[in-house]
Order: C-alpha cells, then structure tokens, then sequence
C-alpha cells in the first residue's frame, strides 16, 4: 500500500479483519464488528471519477453493510473535488494527518498523584467506553448501535493484546480512568490507537504523560519501528502531538455515510 496510515490501520487488525486485493481497490472487512465502519470498506487505488460508480462498488464489495466508507491509498490526494463528488451524494468527507516521530517525545512529568499503566481489569475497558461513548456524542454521531459497537470494539483489542500485538495504557487517578490509549507494532511501524481523555481531566498533561509510557513500551518490543499518530494536525489534539515531537508525514481522504443516513 501506499499510504502508511491505510498500511498501519491493517496492521493494527491484523486477524480481525478480511482483505482482498484487487487491481483498482483493496476490500476490507471485520465480520466481528459489522458497524466498525473503518474496519468494513474499500480503499481505492485510483483518483475519484464517478461517485456514483465508487458507492456501488462498496455496495457490491459490501452488501450487507448498512453504511459507506470509502478511502483512496493516494497520500496527499487534493481533497476539494472528492468534497464536490461525494458530499453531492451524501458522504462525508474528511482528511486524516498522519505525523510520525524521528527522534524523541518531549516529556512531561505526570500529574501528582496520577499514575499510568497497562489495562488489568475489566472496569478499565468499560471506563474506556464510557470516555468514548461521551465523545462520540459530542462528535453528533449516530447512537443506533453505539453500546454494541464500543463493546465489540473493546473484545477485539483485548483479543490482539493477547496475541502480543500491542497493549492499552491508561492514567489513573486511584482506579478511576482519566484517560486512555492503545499502541500496536510491527518491525516496520508503531501505531498509537484511539487517543482520548476524559473531558474533565484535558489540559494537564495526562495525553502527553501516556504517550511516553505506550512508546517506551513499545520501543522495546520493536527498537527500529517509526512511531505514528493519526489526527487532524490543525486540532487540539494534532497540535498536541506536534508539540510533543511528531511532524506531518501524509493526509489520506475518506469519504463515509453512516447507518441513519444510508
């Protein structure tokens, strides 16, 4: 693949999820998590050209899927016609930056009293839940199905944690979670998951504090791997991990239409 982020987001579900490669496309499928929308659609190796001709190839690929998720495996590809042709028929769509780091994180001290570590229990994952629950109502994403998909979502990283992919780290203060995040490796890349913080404990210093802990983790698993984060870089949250060190390597586009809305 071209794009290191499309690369890495397999990586990251390696013997979670189906891929099929085809000349012009790459399929992808996690029958375990039939509402992961990024886990369930077509990357497409070519410049859009007819949408309506892409969303039936999903359709096809995909037939019982109940939303649209499209990407294209073309780092950079100018996202103001794609924005023309697909949010005509509907879709959103968006841009990801994914920033890498080459040499070391800036390092904050942790919070007084807080401590991180690796997830132990099931509370942790059903904290962790209710931290992206209250998000991704924030967010204006759909509800249909969400406690479904956050529980199925959690049984599969448990699932790739113990097949010694990767690992999920969170700060604690005493037992409760304040924040969270996973990081998932091979020899080629390092790959932080799913970075967030509950809303009432943001700007302390806890986001930059894990991001320390799940790298020297993951660093001594995997010594050569190139660490990457994917977030919007204009956001809170990317210019975070700019000051923490990570630089701009490539944006990729999707476009996407949830359940409700298909």
């Amino acid at each position: 693949m071209k794009s290191l982020e499309f690369a890495s987001d397999l990586m990251v579900l390696r013997g979670q999820c189906e891929v099929e490669t085809y000349s012009d496309r790459i399929v992808q499928r996690s029958p375990s998590q039939p509402n992961f929308w990024f886990g369930n659609r077509v990357l497409f190796r070519d410049p859009p050209r007819d949408a309506t001709a892409l969303v039936a190839q999903f359709q096809t690929d995909l037939p019982d899927a109940e939303h649209i998720c499209l990407g294209w495996d073309i780092p950079n590809l100018p996202i103001h016609d794609v924005k023309q042709m697909f949010e005509a028929q509907g879709l959103k769509v968006e841009a990801a930056d994914t920033l890498a780091l080459s040499g070391d994180l800036n390092r904050p001290d942790l919070p007084r009293g807080l401590t991180t570590r690796a997830f132990e229990r099931e509370s942790d994952w059903h904290q962790s839940e209710a931290i992206s629950r209250s998000q991704h109502f924030v967010d204006g994403l759909p509800e249909e199905g969400l406690d479904r998909f956050l529980s199925g979502q959690s049984a599969a990283r448990q699932a790739q944690i113990s097949k010694g992919f990767g690992q999920w780290f969170g700060a604690f203060d005493g037992d409760q979670l304040l924040g969270d995040m996973g990081i998932f490796f091979d020899d080629r890349v390092i790959r932080y998951q799913s970075v967030q913080t509950h809303e009432k404990y943001r700007r302390r210093g806890i986001c930059s504090a894990l991001l320390c802990h799940a790298l020297d983790w993951a660093k001594a698993k995997a010594p050569q791997a190139r660490p990457l984060i994917v977030a919007e870089s204009n956001s809170d949250a990317g210019r975070l991990y700019l000051r923490a060190g990570f630089e701009l390597f490539e944006t990729t586009v999707s476009a996407y239409r949830p359940p409700s809305e298909s």
